[in-house]
């Protein structure tokens, strides 16, 4: 569709077809006023151009906007190119979507306006989960910085700023906001002209495991699990000790520069501090990766309580991004995500690696194309809706379906109580200090590291020279950097034997009550799954049949319980 019949358009199958008959639109809903002549200008992507709706519906669409408002959605049936198929479509305005509802193709589409052309908007995630917009001084304050390309931008020259004079830096890679007096952190997001949208955090990959718990079925807990994995486990003692001697991963050729937002940061500081002092002790036997996220993490904390009662997960100092072992059947490990990869035209969007994968970094330090943990810690990853996510998970591991509603809430009230941000979830609330960051801190064994870990670009497109094997890069490399890609297999991330992990949460009040939060956690679950019978038949569902070898039905948070001192000690046995 468009102005002619040289301009193709689109089919109600989500094709190109070339005509150039019209209809005047109907819109579902009540009727509405002919929109006057204005010089707003919608339009349809394809491919990589942007083509003009046709008049009538281009007028339809901007008495709907004009009506409704930036944040209205609507379906209607008769666009002009919708002629002979009655197809219903949604139009979503705060995210300029065209959706066909039959096939589910999505078209970004855009609003020009020559009023406003050439002027980009700028806005800020609220204590109320909605987007605000900064005053018009601001944005072009915030264009002004952002297209000179540095970040950090820091500056006291902001009109809310008038009479506190504090120092406010705006990181544009990751889009966030801190005000380094207060330490409060926000979100923040770009609309340039023509409604194409820089967002500061999209749905990262943690509200993508979420979609992943909302789309399975009971039915996924049958069958067999390839479960009971064992390795020998043995490095040269001359090998470890030039490790040791290479010191921490992140250190090496690397200045130890936390960046302007974590180095005026008492707490952010603290963090990084530890984190690197968990690499010096690691260094020799093991590799370290990073995984930010925010939104997600009481899912990882009820993870990780559930891996304490039933598989002597050590969750007093970690959360657990990956407990259901039923999508690992098909990808065990590296090799065979590799194998799939290339099958994925969403790359690491792709349903089959949300179930299984984890994106990370390879340091602390180094900068990073996608969520350097120097940007990404205060505010963490992502924004999104965990409504019903957290029944499901309950159900999915063991939970019976009568006790679920009342723990749900009685989980949601004890993560507020403790501090932890738990704004996406109905019942939850913001943490106080705005910062809904967490970094969760992995080591695994250098033995594993090709059997799970692959380096990658982006979108986790493999990296090829890295790939030396990557156990060999991250033994030699200086400095380290990069992206990785793990298959966080939980029959060997749940086992001290093989992997470390350690939660650092960037609001300090919930930081600091974690331990008492996930012991309370568990608590909370202990009752719930309180015998043999109902353990093993949790056990099965989260391994999607018989559990590893090397699980008992007993309750295992006891013997999971485990000084600091020990577990942050490499050479622990498990």
């Amino acid at each position: 569709f468009g102005l002619g019949s040289a301009i193709p358009r689109q089919s109600a199958r989500g094709g190109v077809l070339r005509t150039s008959a019209a209809m005047a639109p109907k819109v579902l809903g009540p009727p509405l006023k002919k929109a006057k002549p204005n010089p707003a200008v919608w339009e349809w992507q394809d491919g990589k151009e942007w083509r003009a709706f046709k008049e009538e519906d281009a007028g339809m669409l901007e008495a709907r906007y004009t009506a409704l408002g930036a944040k209205a959605k609507f379906v209607t049936t008769e666009f002009s190119f919708n002629k002979g198929y009655d197809t219903m479509y949604e139009v979503n305005f705060p995210k300029m979507q065209q959706i066909n509802r039959d096939t589910k193709k999505v078209r970004n589409i855009r609003r020009k306006d020559a009023k406003g052309a050439g002027k980009a908007s700028w806005e800020w995630w609220t204590d109320e989960s909605d987007w605000a917009a900064f005053n018009e001084q601001d944005s072009e304050l915030l264009e002004k910085a952002f297209g000179s390309g540095i970040t950090p931008f820091m500056t006291k020259k902001l009109s809310f700023n008038a009479g506190f004079d504090s120092l406010y830096m705006f990181d544009f890679d990751v889009m966030t906001q801190v005000n380094s007096d207060s330490g409060t952190s926000r979100k923040i997001q770009r609309t340039a002209a023509g409604g194409s949208k820089i967002f500061g955090h999209v749905k990262g990959e943690d509200d993508a495991y979420a979609d992943v718990l909302l789309a399975g079925k009971d039915s996924d807990a049958t069958g067999g699990a390839a479960a009971g994995v064992k390795f020998d486990l043995g490095l040269p003692a001359a090998f470890t000790t030039a490790q040791k001697k290479k010191g921490a991963a992140s250190l090496r050729k690397t200045k130890r520069d936390y960046g302007p937002i974590i180095s005026k940061d008492k707490h952010g500081s603290k963090c990084f501090d530890e984190m690197l002092k968990n690499e010096q002790e690691f260094c020799g036997e093991w590799v370290v990766f990073y995984h930010s996220y925010s939104c997600a993490a009481l899912l990882y904390e009820v993870q990780a309580a559930v891996g304490s009662v039933l598989f002597r997960f050590k969750a007093e100092f970690a959360g657990l991004p990956r407990i259901l072992a039923h999508g690992f059947k098909h990808i065990p490990d590296a090799a065979r995500m590799l194998e799939e990869f290339p099958k994925w035209k969403d790359k690491d969007h792709n349903p089959a690696f949300k179930a299984v994968g984890l994106c990370a970094t390879s340091s602390l330090l180094a900068p990073d194309s996608e969520a350097p943990a120097k940007s990404v810690f205060l505010a963490g990853y992502s924004v999104g809706s965990l409504a019903g996510v957290l029944e499901k998970l309950l159900g999915s591991v063991g939970v019976p379906p009568a006790k679920i509603p009342k723990l749900a809430k009685d989980i949601v009230g004890l993560a507020c109580e403790h501090g932890l941000d738990t704004c996406g979830i109905p019942g939850g609330s913001k943490c106080k200090s705005g910062r809904s960051g967490h970094m969760l801190q992995i080591f695994l064994r250098r033995e594993l590291c090709d059997k799970y870990v692959y380096p990658s670009f982006a979108y986790g497109v493999p990296d090829k020279k890295r790939d030396l094997p990557f156990s060999t890069y991250m033994a030699i490399a200086a400095p380290i950097k990069g992206q990785v890609r793990i298959t966080l297999n939980p029959d060997v991330f749940l086992r001290a034997t093989y992997a470390r992990m350690f939660t650092y949460s960037a609001d300090p009040t919930y930081h600091e009550k974690r331990p008492a939060f996930i012991k309370q956690l568990v608590g909370l679950l202990e009752p719930i799954l309180g015998d043999d019978a109902v353990r093993e038949k949790a056990a099965r569902g989260i391994f999607g049949g018989s559990p590893p070898d090397w699980w008992t039905p007993e309750d295992q948070s006891e013997m999971a319980a485990m000084p600091a001192a020990r577990y942050a000690t490499s050479d622990m046995a498990e």
